[in-house]
């Protein structure tokens, strides 16, 4: 995926929010908005779970780090940012509302309706701006199928907070341009943030993304679910809550197994032959070019299954005793990666390695 291409995506991902904002004009029943909302909740939901796993293993690869002796390790460090962006993402959008809420108190129920929508773009943008600042993260970082994962899911969220803009509105007379300024104020914040996170590969910058992410994510679920419970339609919330839940873990697949298909297909300049065995891999260090597409022949030759994994680049593969894998790395960023046995203790009983990518 080129910058341009990361560029157009965002685009995709933030004004598909546009896709739900006619709802304020056009007539819907309460059980097609309560099935839409609670459909938007479960493809958070599984973002969630997604971004939680991904920011707490960073915390205990970094604690891992520093109990080996790795002097680069900030485990506290770590812990706060990601303390710290949940922390943020979740009560400052809690702030935020509270605060524009005590606004709101207008005599003039269609000016109060619009102020309302407004704070709901505002609060949806503001945590696309962290889901931006997650995709350019990931981008920036080579984890590519973890950034199309994110864009295909924000894309789908996004499809359907439009119409948690509109369901304010009611019926209340709007026009064009009003919904077309609370369109931009929601999902522009996405491609802001993506251009933000794709200028640097920190470490603790992603961490702090994704975990910004997280907290507005877990912030936005919880006005959702509350929403969906006041429109009365139970049975039908929950029906769209497995809905968007299993939509977004659906897009997953399609979009790991895609991104593996075809960097397999492609013509790799440099191929590396690997044994695994109990417990090391050998070679177990690796240095390449930027921009060069990698290929891992491995050969468990070992009695027990093991892993080889890359965690910073998403990319692992699990080898059966006797059975031999290809995992291809296309288009390297310079970096250092370590390489792991995931399983059990093996990383601890000297199961790792290094990808070394310069310039």
């Amino acid at each position: 995926m080129d910058y341009s291409s990361l560029l157009l995506l965002s685009v995709v991902a933030g004004f598909t929010i546009f896709l739900g904002l006619p709802a304020a004009i056009i007539a819907t029943r309460p059980r097609t908005r309560a099935l839409m909302t609670a459909l938007s909740a479960g493809v958070l939901i599984f973002l969630l779970i997604e971004i939680a796993y991904k920011c707490l293993e960073m915390v205990e690869e970094s604690a891992k780090s520093a109990l080996a002796g790795s002097a680069s390790a900030t485990p506290i460090l770590f812990g706060a940012l990601l303390i710290g962006g949940l922390s943020i993402g979740l009560l400052g959008l809690t702030l935020f509302e509270e605060h524009f809420m005590g606004m709101t108190k207008e005599s003039d129920p269609a000016t109060r309706s619009k102020r309302v929508s407004l704070m709901i773009a505002v609060g949806i943008g503001l945590h696309n701006f962290g889901e931006g600042l997650a995709i350019g993260q990931e981008y920036a970082a080579g984890a590519l199928s973890l950034a199309y994962l994110l864009v295909a899911g924000f894309a789908l969220h996004n499809a359907t907070e439009g119409f948690g803009i509109a369901a304010p509105l009611r019926m209340e007379k709007v026009d064009w341009k009003f919904l077309g300024l609370a369109g931009i104020i929601g999902g522009a914040p996405t491609v802001i943030g993506t251009l933000v996170g794709s200028v640097y590969t920190l470490p603790a910058l992603e961490l702090l993304a994704l975990s910004l992410a997280a907290g507005s994510i877990l912030y936005v679920v919880g006005e959702l679910l509350h929403i969906g419970k006041m429109q009365g339609q139970h049975r039908t919330a929950m029906v769209g809550l497995l809905i968007g839940f299993f939509a977004a873990f659906g897009s997953e697949m399609v979009i790991e197994l895609g991104t593996a298909a075809s960097a397999n297909r492609l013509t790799p300049n440099k191929t590396f032959q690997v044994e695994v065995t109990e417990y090391h891999f050998s070679p177990s260090s690796f240095t390449v070019k930027a921009g060069e597409t990698i290929r891992f022949e491995i050969h468990n030759t070992g009695l027990k299954k093991h892993e080889f994994d890359l965690p910073e680049l998403q990319r692992e593969a699990l080898i059966p005793p006797g059975d031999k894998v290809a995992l291809t790395i296309p288009r390297a960023v310079a970096g250092t990666y370590k390489l792991q046995c995931d399983l059990s203790d093996h990383a601890a009983r000297g199961m790792t390695g290094e990808m070394i990518v310069h310039e």
